[in-house]
């Protein structure tokens, strides 16, 4: 599993983790977008398999 950070957004970090086939191209099915908050904790908000979906789950949260 690879696992790889990406630009933050609203205060929220995102990780990207995907599986890799033998040839060293990414699995899509395997995709997944990982939100945490940036604060002390690091903890868990939220996850899914685009980062458009995952933006509008943290953009509905901070209405």
């Amino acid at each position: 599993m690879t696992v790889k950070l990406l630009k933050p957004h609203k205060g929220f970090e995102i990780e990207k983790s995907y599986e890799e086939k033998a040839d060293g191209t990414i699995k899509k099915d395997t995709i997944i977008y990982t939100a945490y908050a940036d604060d002390e904790d690091n903890a868990l908000f939220d996850a899914a398999t685009t980062l458009s979906e995952l933006k509008k789950k943290i953009d509905i949260y901070l209405k």
